[in-house]
């Protein structure tokens, strides 16, 4: 382990090390609910280790996908195959914490990487607990989620290293979840899954909603984060085309993959043989993600449409994360299939104003959007393209442009500016 890595580690424990909260009994099977924590009321499903309780279970946290709770997802995940295997289960309820996405409280806006986190909080409660009055294995505490769940599970598990040996990410967003600054990592195995190329999700949650939206760019990019960190080693699988999809079939993998990796176990070690007939495949490392073919938006008379008609082609239109999720805005903004010319034709028609030309050379002094970054995070800068030139401007384009952002319930929170 590096110094830079101890120190981390030792930062890290003295800040995480709670206590079990007052009032909290010894967990009991089924729900346990009114757990007080961060000022909220939670409630949490636990199935108990099966057959003769050991003296030191493994535990094992399961975080809900949307539209569920602790319950619903263990049993769509199958969650007893690992009560069956002696882990204390422990599948606490969302609360709508989320800043983003109102499930867990996984994705932040930049700037607010570091404020307090009551579904954190809620982690470290449920660890410090089943510590204490079920004696688990401070060498085998694992997390888990899927889709809302494998977001949070990305936020968790670069904040709280040093007390997880391994996780399982899901169909989990990475980008928006990373410390900021970012903090090395402690050595621990990191699972990312997802359901395969047809790995898309649509629905809603309080006030958002989104249409769409894929996993498997923010796969590719997870992997590549967590194997930049020194000790943390890192295992992609993939489903055989099984959509949004928990891999439960590979319950008995997981199970085997994660108990033979306690902290301080090299977490680099061989996989196991995967079970005959998974519908998956698996393999040490992460995972490439290709960009998509590129769209070359033409030259403009009228200077700035191509330039902001090329970032939102590079940042949105051929970007796996959004581009789907904003296919009908797209459209309405001139963009058809493989082509950037309509956009550029609807710039030219709109921007007929001082106020347009005044949004437009903004545009035009906006970086180029790198195509190759990926998922949600590369989108980002496009985002911060439309705050900057969009957010003070009147003119029509910009009007326009922001119209169709703030119709879409899933891209009204990334455009803040746009309000103005």
């Amino acid at each position: 382990m590096t110094p830079a890595i101890l120190l981390s580690v030792l930062v890290s424990s003295a800040t995480v090390a709670a206590s079990c909260p007052a009032g909290w009994a010894p967990f009991a099977p089924g729900w346990n609910r009114g757990l007080s924590v961060a000022g909220q009321s939670r409630s949490v499903y636990v199935l108990p280790p099966a057959g003769e309780a050991s003296s030191a279970p493994p535990l094992l946290v399961a975080f809900n996908g949307t539209s569920e709770d602790g319950q619903r997802f263990a049993r769509r995940a199958r969650l007893q195959d690992f009560a069956d295997r002696g882990f204390l289960v422990l599948a606490p309820s969302s609360a709508g914490n989320g800043q983003f996405w109102p499930v867990w409280d996984g994705l932040r806006a930049r700037g607010r990487e570091g404020e307090p986190n009551p579904d954190v909080e809620l982690f470290d409660a449920l660890v410090a607990c089943a510590k204490a009055n079920h004696g688990a294995d401070a060498d085998r505490v694992y997390a888990l989620g899927h889709s809302a769940g494998g977001i949070f599970t990305n936020h968790l598990v670069q904040r709280r290293s040093e007390v997880l040996a391994g996780v399982i990410v899901a169909s989990g967003i990475y980008s928006q979840t990373r410390p900021e600054p970012p903090v090395p990592m402690a050595p621990t195995t990191v699972v990312v899954t997802w359901g395969g190329s047809n790995d898309r999700w649509s629905g809603r949650a309080g006030g958002a909603a989104v249409d769409q939206i894929s996993f498997s760019s923010e796969a590719a990019v997870a992997g590549a984060a967590y194997a930049a960190q020194e000790g943390v080693g890192v295992v992609s699988c993939s489903g055989q085309e099984l959509g949004h999809a928990w891999l439960a079939d590979l319950n008995p993998w997981f199970i085997d993959l994660l108990l033979a990796r306690p902290h301080g176990r090299d977490a680099d070690q061989p996989l196991p043989a995967l079970p005959a007939g998974a519908r998956a495949r698996c393999q040490a490392g992460p995972v490439s993600d290709a960009p998509t073919v590129g769209l070359r938006c033409p030259e403009s008379a009228l200077p700035g449409c191509t330039h902001a008609c090329q970032q939102i082609a590079d940042g949105a239109v051929t970007n796996r994360t959004v581009g789907a999720v904003l296919k009908g805005e797209l459209r309405a903004l001139g963009f058809g299939e493989g082509d950037c010319g309509g956009c550029v034709a609807t710039c030219e028609a709109l921007a007929t104003t001082p106020a347009d030309a005044q949004g437009l050379a903004c545009w035009a002094e906006q970086p180029v959007v790198d195509r190759a970054v990926g998922g949600l995070g590369g989108a980002l800068p496009l985002v911060d393209a439309i705050d900057a030139c969009c957010g003070p401007n009147e003119g029509a384009w910009c009007r326009t442009l922001c119209s169709e952002l703030r119709g879409n319930l899933a891209a009204r929170a990334y455009v803040p500016g746009c309000a103005r």
